[in-house]
């Protein structure tokens, strides 16, 4: 009995794990193509960034913890996390940049690059995790999908 419970939690796991990552990726691509459009001037909330990044950083941690039941390495959640403290430091960047006017500016335009392309790799992490599941767990993957 216990042992049906174990497996059952652990194909638990391993479904969320695979949602988590999917999820996660497909969440980053989204506030990419926001962020473009708000470069674009088609969308000037920028509320809506921030919203979107609450999310992200929420399925990271829950990703992380998932991938941490699987003993695998989730370097999308970590990506993540450092996207996370280069924004704050991005924040403090701008507010320095308006009060001095100086080179600190492309110091602000350099951090955002980074930022992006390390948004654009935990994405493909991610993605490359859902997949990675996928191989190793395609009947449990499969019968979650059967049961939605």
């Amino acid at each position: 009995m216990k042992e049906e419970i174990d497996e059952n939690k652990e194909k638990e796991v391993i479904q969320k794990a695979y949602k988590y990552n999917g999820l996660l990726g497909i969440w980053i691509i989204a506030v990419f193509i926001i962020f473009l459009l708000q470069i674009t001037k088609i969308i000037t909330d920028q509320y809506l960034t921030l919203g979107f990044g609450l999310i992200i950083l929420i399925y990271a941690i829950a990703l992380h913890t998932q991938n941490h039941k699987l003993k695998i390495k989730s370097i999308a959640s970590i990506l993540v996390y450092s996207l996370n403290v280069l924004s704050v430091i991005g924040v403090v960047l701008i507010i320095l940049a308006n009060q001095a006017h100086n080179l600190l500016e492309l110091a602000v335009g350099l951090l955002g690059l980074v930022t992006l392309i390390l948004q654009v790799l935990a994405a493909i992490f991610a993605l490359l995790s859902a997949r990675k599941l996928r191989k190793l767990y395609p009947d449990i993957i499969d019968n979650r999908k059967k049961k939605i």
